[in-house]
């Protein structure tokens, strides 16, 4: 009897580690799509559309997540989006210019930053409102990555 189990465990035993799927093996890659070619790289994609649409898309939730939380008045927000879009031409040209040295490159950004928040002050006439305006690039950037991320399934 003893025997008899030992060997329907044994047995068992070794049809459960054959069970186990390989780590070296992968599956292989899908197939290329009908209208992708083999050499050719996909591109991101911003949801429905082509990405022209996709990003004009992101940047009117942008403009809506930043008056929803500035919650700027008709004539402030008249005055707010020509100081953004002159602070945001700004530092892409910083980022643009590609400094090797990191200090001057930190210093440029902090100068534009400060630009930023003295031309703010007369449009939104609070310390606090100035510095949630600050901020509210990052967040908008952590609530986009966040939704991504919800999209995605993580």
């Amino acid at each position: 009897m003893k025997k008899i189990v030992l060997s329907s465990l044994f047995a068992l035993l070794l049809a459960s580690g054959y069970a186990q799927p390989d780590p070296q093996r992968r599956p292989p890659p899908p197939p290329p799509r009908e209208d992708q070619e083999l050499g050719e790289k996909r591109r991101p994609h911003f949801g429905r559309g082509d990405t022209k649409q996709g990003k004009e898309r992101i940047e009117l939730f942008k403009i809506q997540f930043i008056t929803k939380k500035l919650d700027l008045t008709k004539a402030e927000a008249e005055t707010f989006w020509p100081v953004y879009e002159e602070h945001k031409k700004a530092v892409n040209e910083i980022l643009q210019s590609k400094s090797e040295d990191e200090i001057v490159f930190q210093e440029a950004m902090l100068n534009a930053r400060k630009k930023y928040k003295n031309d703010l002050k007369p449009v939104l006439k609070s310390d606090e409102r100035v510095n949630n305006a600050l901020k509210l690039e990052r967040e908008f950037l952590r609530q986009m990555h966040f939704e991504m991320n919800r999209r995605r399934g993580f």
